[in-house]
C-alpha cells in the first residue's frame, strides 16, 4: 500500500470524484475532516449522494480516539484539563530552583502541556519517571527539564490508567506494524483524509503505518496544491511510497475565474475610534435591496478574527438599526465576572500571605485594588456607595495590614446585611446576601471549593437587574456554567487526579463554557448576522448565507508566518515537526471559499492604530482587490464625526449644536464671588450669605507665582487617591520631628540648641526620631499624610532623613544665639488677622525670640535648592542694570515667611528681624531667606545667621529696610488680591516647575 494524494481541484462540496473515491472497493472508508461543522457537512452532502452508508466522517482526534478504543490497551485519553492539571502539580512539587531555566508560573506548565501532546513518546529521559527537578546534573538545559517533567507525567497518567494522545498515536502505529496486514480492522482499510491542512508529528507516524496495511488518500482541492508537497516530503522522510494524481472534472485544472467572486466592496477605515460606527454603518449598506418579509429574514455573516469582540461593540449599534446579530463563543473563565473575581482575589491573598511571612513587602498588594473591583463586582452583594467608601479609606491609609484590611471587609460586610434586614421585602436585592468577606476568608484559609459554592449560590440569589439590560438571563447561565465548570476542575477532577485545590486554580484561567448569545432590535429584524471566525465560516454551504462583511483585514489579524516558538523549535530538533500548509494558501482558500458561498460581500479594515501607525492589509485583501472586476467600489471613513462615531445609534436623531469651550481660567462673572475672594456661610439665623474666605500664606504665594496653579490648587484640588510616599510625607515627617524635639527640649528646661548641649540634644533627636517613625507607621499623626516606608527601598529612605536632621540641629547650635524657639506651628487661624485686607489663615512652622522681643520667622523646607529661597535688596542694581524695586508688581519668588513675619508684628506685637527658610535637605543644612541687617553673619561662627551675607538694607548700597520690605510685599499682594476680586486665574507669563504639572489638565480646549 502507498500514500495516495489526489488532487481535485474541489471546493469547500464534495466533489463527483471525490465520491466516487470515498465508494471504493473498501468494506468501510474513514474520512477524517478538521473540524466539527466540517464533519456536519461532509455527513449531509454524502446523505444527499446517497453515499452515506460505508463512510465514517471523524475528526483526526476523535478517530484517534476510537482506534485507541478498539486496538488499545484499555487506558483512557487523557483530556485537556487533566493534561494541565497534572502537569501543574508537577511543576508545583519541583524543588525551588529545580526547575532552572524555567520559571515555576502558568506560563512554564502551558509550554510543557503542548510539549507533552505533541511530543510525549519522543522526549529524551521520558521513560525514566524521574521527578522535575531532580538530578540537575543530567541536564542544565531547558529541553532536559522538560523531558523529566513528561517523564514523572507519563509515570503518572500510567497510575491512573490515562494515556496521552501522542503517546497512543505512537503505540498503535508500532502495534500496526507489528501486525502487518494480516488482521487489520475494517475501518483503516480505507482512510481519507480532506481538508485536514495541520498534522502533527504523531499524526504522520500513525497514518505512514496505516499506508503500510491499508490505504490512505489526501484528497487535495483548490489553492491547497502547496500542502501536497509538504505532504509527499514528510511521508517519503518516514520510507512510504507516495502516489500522486490528479481528478478534475475535465481534466484538467480550474482556473480562477472572476466570475466566480461575488460583489465585492472595500471599506477602509481610517482609525479605531470610528470603527465600531463605520463597520456598522457598512454592514447594515451591505443588505440593502435584499428583500425581507416576516417569514423569511436574510441571513449574512460577519468574519472576523475576534468574533465575540466584535460582537460586543458592534451589536447595540446593528439592533438600533433592525439587524438581530448572533454569536457563539467559548468564555473562558477568567473573562467571566465571577472568574476575573475569583482568579484576582487569589492573586492577591498569594500576595498578602508573602507580605504576613516576610517574602514580599506591603506595597506588592496595598492599596489592593483588587479588593474594590470585588465590591463593585455583583458577586460581592456590596452597594456601591459602601464600595466607594472602602476604597477611600484603603487608599488612604499605607499602614493597613492584610488583617486590617480583611477586618475592613467583614465590618463592610456586616454593615451591608444589617441595611439588608431593613430593606422592604418586596425589593429585589432585599434577600441578596453579602458574601465580600466570606469569599475571600476562604481563599485566604486556602478553601477555594468553598470560595466557588458561595459565589454559585449568589448566582441564583441575584436579581435580572445585576446583569445589566441586555441579555441578563444569558450572562447569568454564563456565569454559572463557569463556576459549575471551575468547581469541578478543583472540588472532583483535581481530587481524582491527586492534584491539591491550590494547583488546580492556577489552571482555571483556561476553562471555558460555550455561550451562544443573540441581541435583537426592539421590532421585528430586518436581516440576522451571525459573527463568525474565518475557519468556522468556511463550512457554510452555498445559500446559507446572502452575505459576507469580512472585519478587520489586516496582517495583524491574519498574520502570513507560521506560529514560532520552544514546541516548534523542539518537534523539529526531535524530527517530529507539524506539517501544515504555508498560511498565505491557507487564508487564500478559506477566504475564496466563504466569498463563493455567498453573493455579496464586504472587506473592511482600519488603517492606522491608536499611536497613528499604519496597519497594512493582509494577503487575502490584496489578492482580491487585484482580481476584482473594474475595480471594487472602496470607501474611506474618517474619524471626524466624534458625536456619531461614539453613540451607538449613530447620533440619529440627535440635536448637535456646536459651542465655543471658554478655558477655566476665563470664569464667568456670577461664578467669581464663589471661586475666589468669598465663601456661602451659614449664619446664626439660617440665612446663607458671602463671607470673606481665609488664605493661607502658602495660598497667597501660590496665586502670586501663578494664578492658574492656584486656582488648580485651591479649588479644582485635584489629588492622588492612593496615600503617597513623596516629598511632602517626607516633609511633615521632618516637621513632626522637629516640632516634637523642640517640645520636649523646652519641658525638659533647655531654652535652645547651643554647642554645650548639642551631644543630649542629638540623643534626645534619635529618640524622637525613633517614636515619630513609629507613631507615621502606624499612620497615628496630626499631620495631613504619614510617611509609611512599605518596602526596604523606602525604608532606607526614612533612614535617609536622621542625618540630615542631626545636620539641621547642628546648625541651629550655631546660629541665632540670642534668639530661642518660643511658638512652635503657631496657627492664625482664630486670631482675626487681615493680611492685604483678607482674613490670614495657616500656620508658622517655628518663631524664635530673644530677651530684647526681636523675632525671627522659620519655615523648614525639606528639598534641595536652597537659593531658589534666597532674597536681596530689590533697590540694588541688577547685572543688566534694572532695578527690580522699580517695577510696581514686583514681588519676591517665596513670601510665606514675609507674610507671616508682617501678621506677627500685628498679632503679637514681635519686632519680627527676619523671614528665613531652614532648608533640611541641603548638605549641610543652610538658613536663608530675608534678615535685617544687624543679624546678618560678619565673621565665621558669630552666632548670627551662617552663611547670610546681605541684609536689609544691604550693606552695598541698598536703601530698603527690613520693615519696608514687609510693607511692601503686603502692597503688592494686595494688588494681586484685587485681580482676583477681577477673576483673574490666568497662567503666569514665566511658567515655573510646578506649571508643568497643573498647567496640563485640559486648558487648551477645542470647540465641540
Amino acid at each position: 500500500m502507498a500514500i495516495r494524494i489526489v488532487e481535485t481541484g474541489s471546493g469547500a462540496a464534495l466533489a463527483a470524484s471525490e465520491l466516487d473515491i470515498l465508494a471504493g472497493d473498501a468494506q468501510t472508508t474513514t474520512l477524517l475532516v478538521p473540524a466539527y461543522d466540517a464533519r456536519e457537512r461532509a455527513r449531509r452532502e454524502l446523505a444527499d449522494a446517497g453515499r452515506g452508508m460505508g463512510v465514517d466522517v471523524l475528526t483526526p482526534s476523535s478517530w484517534l480516539e476510537s482506534l485507541w478504543e478498539l486496538l488499545g490497551d484499555g487506558r483512557h485519553m487523557v483530556r485537556a484539563v487533566e493534561r494541565e492539571l497534572l502537569i501543574a502539580g508537577l511543576v508545583d512539587e519541583a524543588p525551588d530552583g529545580g526547575l532552572a531555566p524555567l520559571k515555576k508560573n502558568p506560563g512554564t506548565v502551558r509550554m510543557v502541556a503542548r510539549m507533552a501532546r505533541d511530543l510525549a513518546p519522543c522526549l529524551d529521559g521520558a521513560a525514566t519517571g524521574a521527578s522535575p527537578g531532580a538530578d540537575m546534573a543530567d541536564a542544565s538545559s531547558a529541553e532536559g527539564v522538560v523531558a523529566r517533567i513528561v517523564g514523572a507525567y507519563r509515570a503518572r497518567l500510567r497510575e491512573l490508567c490515562l494515556v496521552e494522545a501522542s503517546d497512543a498515536a505512537w503505540a498503535l502505529a508500532a502495534g500496526l506494524a507489528a501486525t502487518g496486514d494480516e488482521h487489520v480492522p475494517a475501518r483503516l482499510e480505507s482512510v481519507v483524509l480532506r481538508d485536514v491542512l495541520t498534522l502533527p508529528g504523531y499524526l504522520v507516524r500513525l497514518l505512514a503505518a496505516v499506508a503500510e496495511a491499508g490505504e490512505v488518500t489526501f484528497l487535495i482541492g483548490r489553492g491547497q496544491e502547496s500542502f501536497a508537497d509538504e505532504l509527499e516530503h514528510a511521508f517519503c522522510a518516514r520510507g512510504c511510497a507516495v502516489e500522486r494524481g490528479a481528478i478534475y472534472p475535465d481534466g484538467t485544472p480550474p482556473a480562477e475565474a472572476v466570475s466566480e467572486l461575488p460583489a465585492i466592496s472595500f471599506l477602509e477605515v481610517a482609525g479605531p475610534h470610528a470603527r465600531a460606527e463605520a463597520y456598522a454603518r457598512g454592514i447594515a449598506e451591505l443588505l440593502e435591496g435584499v428583500a425581507s418579509t416576516e417569514d423569511d429574514v436574510p441571513t449574512a455573516l460577519v468574519v472576523a478574527p475576534r468574533p465575540q469582540e466584535l460582537f460586543d461593540e458592534l451589536a447595540p449599534r446593528l439592533a438600533v438599526r433592525g439587524i438581530e446579530s448572533d454569536v457563539r463563543g467559548f468564555v473562558r473563565f477568567a473573562q467571566t465576572s465571577a472568574g476575573a473575581s475569583f482568579m484576582a482575589l487569589s492573586d492577591l491573598s498569594r500576595r498578602m500571605a508573602d507580605a504576613e511571612e516576610g517574602r514580599g513587602s506591603t506595597s506588592e498588594w496595598w492599596p489592593a485594588p483588587e479588593l474594590t473591583d470585588w465590591l463593585y463586582s455583583p458577586f460581592s452583594g456590596i452597594d456601591a456607595a459602601l464600595a466607594r467608601a472602602f476604597d477611600k479609606k484603603v487608599r488612604g491609609d499605607r499602614s493597613l495590614t492584610p488583617e486590617g484590611a480583611m477586618r475592613q471587609l467583614q465590618s463592610l460586610q456586616g454593615r451591608q446585611r444589617a441595611l439588608r434586614k431593613k430593606m422592604d421585602l418586596t425589593s429585589s436585592w432585599a434577600q441578596v446576601p453579602a458574601i465580600c468577606a466570606d469569599v475571600f476568608q476562604a481563599l485566604r484559609q486556602g478553601r477555594p471549593v468553598t470560595a466557588l459554592k458561595l459565589m454559585l449560590a449568589q448566582v441564583d440569589a441575584l436579581p435580572a437587574s445585576a446583569w445589566g439590560e441586555r441579555g441578563a438571563r444569558v450572562r447569568a447561565s454564563v456565569e454559572r456554567a463557569a463556576l459549575t465548570r471551575a468547581l469541578e476542575v478543583v472540588g472532583e477532577l483535581a481530587h481524582r487526579l491527586g492534584v491539591s485545590q491550590a494547583v488546580a486554580c492556577t489552571v482555571l484561567e483556561g476553562i471555558a463554557v460555550s455561550s451562544p448569545v443573540s441581541c435583537l432590535p426592539e421590532g421585528a429584524p430586518r436581516a440576522r448576522f451571525e459573527f463568525q471566525a474565518l475557519s468556522d465560516a468556511v463550512w457554510r454551504p452555498r445559500g446559507a448565507a446572502c452575505a459576507a462583511f469580512f472585519a478587520d483585514v489586516d496582517v495583524q489579524s491574519y498574520p502570513l508566518a507560521h506560529a514560532a516558538g520552544p514546541l516548534a523549535t523542539m518537534a523539529e530538533g526531535l524530527g517530529v515537526e507539524t506539517v501544515s500548509i504555508e498560511p498565505a494558501a491557507l487564508l487564500r482558500v478559506r477566504g475564496e471559499r466563504v466569498l463563493r458561498a455567498v453573493d455579496a460581500a464586504t472587506l473592511a479594515r482600519v488603517t492606522h492604530d491608536r499611536q497613528a501607525k499604519d496597519r497594512y492589509p493582509a494577503a487575502l485583501w490584496t489578492e482580491i482587490a487585484a482580481r476584482a472586476v473594474d475595480g471594487a467600489p472602496k470607501r474611506f471613513e474618517g474619524e471626524g464625526d466624534i458625536v456619531r462615531d461614539l453613540d451607538d445609534a449613530g447620533a440619529e436623531g440627535l440635536v448637535r449644536l456646536r459651542v465655543a469651550c471658554e478655558p477655566p481660567q476665563r470664569l464667568n462673572a456670577r461664578a467669581v464671588p464663589y471661586l475666589v475672594l468669598k465663601r456661602l456661610d451659614c449664619g446664626p439665623d439660617g440665612a446663607e450669605r458671602l463671607v470673606p474666605r481665609q488664605f493661607s500664606a502658602s495660598q497667597i504665594e501660590s496665586y502670586a507665582t501663578c494664578p492658574l496653579c492656584w486656582f488648580m490648587s485651591s479649588r479644582v484640588r485635584p489629588q492622588t487617591l492612593d496615600a503617597g510616599f513623596g516629598n511632602m510625607e517626607k516633609g511633615n515627617f521632618v516637621h513632626d520631628v522637629l516640632y516634637r524635639l523642640h517640645t520636649l527640649l523646652a519641658d525638659r528646661g533647655v531654652a535652645r540648641v547651643t554647642p554645650e548641649n548639642l551631644d543630649a540634644c542629638l540623643e534626645a533627636l534619635d529618640d524622637v526620631f525613633a517614636a515619630v517613625r513609629s507613631e507615621h507607621r502606624q499612620n497615628k499623626t496630626s499631620s495631613s499624610a504619614a510617611l509609611t516606608p512599605q518596602s526596604a527601598v523606602e525604608e532606607a529612605q526614612v533612614e535617609e532623613i536622621l542625618p540630615l536632621l542631626k545636620g539641621v540641629i547642628r546648625l541651629e547650635a550655631q546660629a541665632l544665639s540670642p534668639f530661642a524657639p518660643t511658638y512652635l506651628e503657631y496657627a492664625f487661624n482664630d486670631l482675626g488677622v487681615s493680611y492685604a485686607g483678607m482674613p490670614l489663615g495657616g500656620r508658622i512652622d517655628r518663631v524664635d525670640v530673644d530677651a530684647e522681643g526681636r523675632a525671627v520667622v522659620i519655615d523648614y523646607k525639606h528639598r534641595t535648592g536652597a537659593r531658589q529661597f534666597a532674597l536681596q535688596d530689590p533697590t540694588l542694581p541688577a547685572r543688566d542694570g534694572t532695578v527690580s524695586a522699580d517695577d510696581p508688581r514686583w514681588l519676591p519668588e517665596h513670601t510665606q515667611t514675609l507674610i507671616y513675619a508682617q501678621a506677627l508684628r500685628r498679632a503679637l506685637g514681635l519686632d519680627v528681624r527676619a523671614a528665613l527658610y531652614l532648608v533640611t535637605k541641603e548638605r549641610p543644612s543652610k538658613l536663608v531667606g530675608a534678615a535685617s541687617e544687624e543679624l546678618v553673619e560678619q565673621e565665621r561662627g558669630d552666632g548670627r545667621i551662617p552663611g547670610l551675607r546681605h541684609g536689609f538694607p544691604d550693606a552695598e548700597g541698598g536703601s530698603m529696610s527690613f520693615d519696608e520690605l514687609l510693607d511692601r510685599v503686603e502692597r503688592g499682594i494686595a494688588d494681586r488680591f484685587g485681580e482676583l476680586e477681577r477673576g483673574v486665574v490666568s497662567a503666569a507669563a514665566d511658567p515655573a516647575d510646578r506649571c508643568t504639572f497643573n498647567h496640563p489638565f485640559g486648558f487648551s480646549r477645542r470647540d465641540a
